[in-house]
């Protein structure tokens, strides 16, 4: 793999104003070498007209450009796709999602993430079903075809699939069910209320579960709702930040940012029941 980008991300939006090449226009304008908008290109970091392109192609006056030139990177080569596959059938595939790596392309790289990998590894494309943090691990389904991802998609519309998290965590969380409500934004860290208004989507879980390991605690979770960073959002809001989940205000101790303490360990739908204990990294 390339040396991994380490600047600031770094988005550049351009017009064309003569007939030219794509890379000659990026190189002029942008100051990049060569080697650099090759790997933009490999990695799908440039847009022309809002629309991925990844070969040099001819510009035309008044064409927009957009240059994700510093991309966020993600250890990929590393990883042993054959032995993260749990369990097939013909329409999905069940695996343990690694940490440190998106589940589906992101704006700036659509090559460094589960589904393009596992893809690529496997021979046959797939399709993304349910979404797991970056820096989360655990059970995934993905689907094979078009129609067990909108079956799936469907069983979560109507809460048909049933998903226990297990969560690491300083202080211990009071068992039962928690409802917050969560502010309608698409930046984190998102913001939660014990107060509902028409700005924020309820937010329900319940700890079914939790055991002291030395001086924290091991939480097991329903996630009943499905909201976006969801489990992690309302631990802290009880005052228990995940282990590594500096967003959320969680010390980092064994974990990282990219390597938070939160699996996903369980996962029942139809006929299917699923289980993943978490392989926790703790220190003595």
């Amino acid at each position: 793999m390339e040396p991994l980008f380490n600047q600031p991300n770094s988005t550049q939006h351009l017009m064309a104003d003569s007939s030219c090449l794509l890379s000659d226009f990026i190189a002029k304008k942008l100051i990049l070498e060569e080697s650099h908008i090759s790997n933009l290109f490999s990695l799908g970091s440039i847009f022309v007209n809002k629309k991925r392109v990844f070969i040099d192609q001819p510009l035309f006056p008044s064409d927009y450009i957009r240059v994700h030139t510093h991309p966020k990177r993600y250890e990929v080569e590393a990883i042993d796709w054959r032995n993260r596959v749990i369990f097939e059938k013909d329409n999905f595939i069940l695996i343990n999602k690694p940490t440190g790596v998106p589940v589906h392309a992101t704006l700036d790289n659509c090559i460094e993430n589960v589904s393009y990998q596992l893809s690529r590894f496997l021979g046959y494309p797939l399709f993304v079903t349910q979404r797991l943090d970056v820096a989360v691990s655990g059970l995934l389904i993905l689907a094979k075809t078009p129609q067990f991802q909108s079956d799936f998609n469907r069983y979560l519309s109507l809460r048909r699939v049933t998903k226990h998290y297990h969560a690491l965590t300083q202080f211990q969380p009071k068992l039962g069910i928690h409802t917050h409500f969560m502010e309608k934004s698409p930046w984190a860290p998102k913001v939660l209320s014990s107060e509902s208004s028409p700005n924020r989507l309820q937010c329900d879980l319940e700890i079914l579960s939790s055991i002291q390991l030395g001086n924290i605690f091991d939480s097991c979770i329903h996630l009943i709702t499905g909201r976006t960073h969801q489990i992690r959002a309302q631990l802290s809001f009880l005052n228990c930040p995940i282990l590594g989940d500096s967003t959320y205000g969680g010390i980092l101790g064994d974990y990282s940012t990219r390597n938070i303490a939160l699996h996903s360990s369980f996962l029942a739908f139809k006929d299917f029941e699923f289980a993943l204990p978490p392989n926790w990294k703790i220190s003595n």
